[in-house]
């Protein structure tokens, strides 16, 4: 291999042959020009090749000193509204409202898509599926079919009294009842309905509402829900706006429809 070196030294020896063939060194441009081939001539054509550069001492790479671990701080639950707030003291503790009590626990695990972001998810009870199928699916409050409002705080009522529910039909029965505050003050009442016959039940349910201030209640909205032999539905409905004071939840059989 040859050396940079050795390329750049050929043009100054090609000028040193030049300037020996002039014949009129008397010339300044001649003159010039032997002045710098003897001044190339005194430099060596060739330099030694430089010693090899020592190889790099190649250190192990050291692990990085490990880092303190930092315990993970639990996201904080949201606070929750005001309305919300005033809604579960009012069914817990106001005289003249249907009475409720506080749990951690809820029946409803379809619920928790409408939990508000941030919202603490209460606990799923277990339910016995060697007595009772599970849910065949989900009717909604006449207007809405899907859990896509992100609205409940995740706080759960369960009713004291079972006032609260009435079916107009020995083919059913109301299993369970929750109410689950929202973060704009009204609530989402959530029943289970299950068909005890042994054919298809055409009926129809509604929720009729009670609000403080207001001596009549609600008119209830009804509307078609098919229950299958031995199977239930979970329901729910959405309280207007306003004080709830108390709700009833309303099953009839389609035979039943005149039935105020």
């Amino acid at each position: 291999m040859k050396l940079p070196f050795i390329f750049t030294a050929a043009p100054v020896a090609l000028s040193f042959l030049i300037a020996g063939c002039s014949s009129t060194p008397t010339q300044p441009a001649a003159k010039t020009a032997a002045q710098k081939a003897a001044t190339a001539s005194a430099k060596p054509a060739t330099q030694p090749a430089p010693a090899p550069a020592p190889a790099p001492q190649v250190e192990a790479p050291t692990a990085p000193a490990a880092e303190p671990e930092t315990p993970a701080v639990p996201a904080e639950p949201i606070k929750v509204a005001p309305e919300a707030l005033a809604l579960v003291e009012r069914l817990t503790m106001a005289p003249d409202a249907q009475r409720h009590e506080l749990t951690d626990t809820t029946g409803f695990p379809e619920a928790l898509r409408s939990l508000e972001t941030g919202a603490q998810a209460p606990k799923v009870e277990s339910i016995d599926t060697s007595n009772q199928p599970p849910p065949e699916g989900l009717t909604a409050d006449g207007s809405s079919t899907q859990l896509i409002v992100r609205d409940w705080t995740g706080l759960v009522l369960v009713p004291i009294s079972t006032s609260l529910s009435k079916a107009y039909t020995s083919e059913v029965r109301l299993l369970k009842i929750e109410a689950h505050p929202l973060n704009d003050g009204r609530v989402r009442v959530w029943t289970r309905i299950h068909n005890i016959g042994n054919r298809t039940m055409p009926g129809q349910v509604a929720c009729r509402f009670t609000m403080r201030n207001q001596p009549i209640a609600t008119s209830p909205y009804f509307y078609e829900l098919q229950l299958p032999p031995h199977g239930f539905r979970d329901v729910f409905f959405i309280s207007p706006d306003g004080d709830l004071n108390s709700y009833t939840v309303l099953v009839r059989s389609e035979e039943m429809k005149s039935h105020k």
